[in-house]
């Protein structure tokens, strides 16, 4: 099986996530279910959030039909496809949540739970940049790969993670890398 590297960032991401759909099963307990308006506002950072760690992971080779052997990948794309509704219904004229809200958010926190409790003792704070070849002489293609993915953790726990902002930056990285890999052949 290949290894998720999942890092100390993700695992944070995680209980960012976890807080926010307790959050939300509790306001949807009430006679009226609402969806809180800080849930509301983080839904596309963390829909955002969850895209890019999948994939990350078919990036490493990690195909959507092998998700059930990784119980991060499986709830990632569950809770990612919970905050895409959320942010459907915040922007929606007449805002209703489904009735399943409730049920769907706690089943997703417990797993949340059981992922940050079942998380590796030991991993490295951030990711590693270089290994093997390429720490010593490293491809402006895979300095571009890093500088995305740090600009992508910064993104999730600045508290201006929805501004346009970071979706311009991210495309001019991908801009960038396109037209390297167009000088290099």
């Amino acid at each position: 099986m290949i290894d998720l590297h999942w890092h100390s960032s993700e695992y944070e991401w995680v209980e960012r996530v976890h807080q926010l759909l307790l959050d939300l099963a509790r306001a949807c307990l009430g006679d009226i279910p609402k969806l809180p308006m800080h849930v509301a506002q983080q839904a596309r950072p963390m829909a955002e959030m969850a895209t890019r760690l999948l994939d990350e992971a078919r990036h490493r080779g990690i195909e959507k039909t092998q998700w059930y052997h990784y119980p991060e990948l499986v709830w990632t794309d569950e809770t990612r496809m919970l905050f895409l509704e959320l942010a459907q219904v915040y922007l929606s004229d007449s805002p209703k949540l489904p009735e399943d809200t409730s049920g769907r958010a706690l089943q997703l926190a417990e797993r949340a739970q059981s992922l940050i409790e079942n998380a590796p003792s030991e991993m490295p704070e951030t990711p590693p940049d270089l290994e093997g070849d390429e720490a010593e002489d490293p491809s402006p293609s895979v300095l571009l790969s890093i500088l995305k993915d740090r600009l992508q953790q910064q993104q999730v726990g600045s508290p201006n993670a929805d501004a346009p902002e970071w979706q311009q930056l991210f495309n001019l990285l991908d801009v960038a890398q396109g037209l390297y890999q167009r000088l290099k052949r």
